[in-house]
C-alpha cells in the first residue's frame, strides 16, 4: 500500500488475509522519547544505524532510508505526561491514532497505568466523528514474534491483528 515512490517501502513476509485498501491522509504526526535523536544531525543518525546489527543489509537500508526522510517532529519527555496531554484535546474529523512498538515493556508500571488512563479516558469521550484509536506492536513474553493489537473508540473494541517479527521480516495477520 502506499505511492509508488515512497522513500521506504516495507515487504513482510505476509500470512494470512490482507487489510483492505485504504489511503489515510496524515493530518499530524508526533512522538514522545526521554532522550530523543534528531536525525538529521550526523552524529546522531550514525548512533542510530550502529543499533542495526551489521549482518542485517536489509533493516540498514531501510534505517537509512527512515533517517532521510525523517519528518514527524519527537518531544523530550516522559510517555505519560506527552500522552496525557495530546489527549486531552480533540480532533473533529480526524481519527487520533495512538502506535507504539517494543516501548510498552520498558515503561515504568506508574507510566503504564497512567498511559492506559488516559487512553481510557479519551476513548470515553471519543465520538464518530473524533475517533480514537491504539495501535500497539509490543513483546508479550511469549508467541513467535511480537503482538500486534487495535484498540477503538468510540465503543472500546479490541481487535487482535495477529503477530509480526520484531524486526519486519513477516507479518501473521488474524484480524477478522
Amino acid at each position: 500500500f502506499g505511492p509508488d515512490a515512497a522513500a521506504l517501502s516495507l515487504s513482510p513476509d505476509w500470512r494470512g488475509n490482507l487489510p483492505p485498501r485504504a489511503n489515510p491522509s496524515v493530518a499530524d504526526r508526533r512522538g514522545v522519547d526521554l532522550q530523543p535523536l534528531d536525525p538529521r544531525d550526523p552524529a546522531n543518525a550514525l548512533r542510530l544505524m550502529s543499533y542495526v546489527w551489521a549482518d542485517q543489509p536489509d533493516r540498514l537500508a531501510r534505517t537509512e532510508a527512515a533517517i532521510r526522510v525523517a519528518e514527524a517532529p519527537v518531544d523530550q519527555g516522559d510517555a505519560a505526561d506527552w500522552l496525557e496531554r495530546r489527549l486531552a484535546r480533540t480532533y473533529p474529523g480526524h481519527l487520533h491514532l495512538v502506535y507504539h512498538t517494543i516501548a510498552w515493556q520498558y515503561f515504568p508500571s506508574g507510566t503504564q497505568a497512567r498511559c492506559v488512563a488516559a487512553l481510557e479516558k479519551a476513548g470515553r469521550a471519543a465520538t464518530g466523528t473524533a475517533p480514537l484509536a491504539r495501535l500497539a506492536m509490543e513483546n508479550e513474553g511469549h508467541g513467535p514474534g511480537a503482538r500486534l493489537t487495535l484498540d477503538l473508540w468510540p465503543g472500546a473494541l479490541k481487535i487482535d491483528l495477529g503477530w509480526v517479527d520484531f524486526h519486519g521480516r513477516w507479518v501473521e495477520w488474524q484480524a477478522p
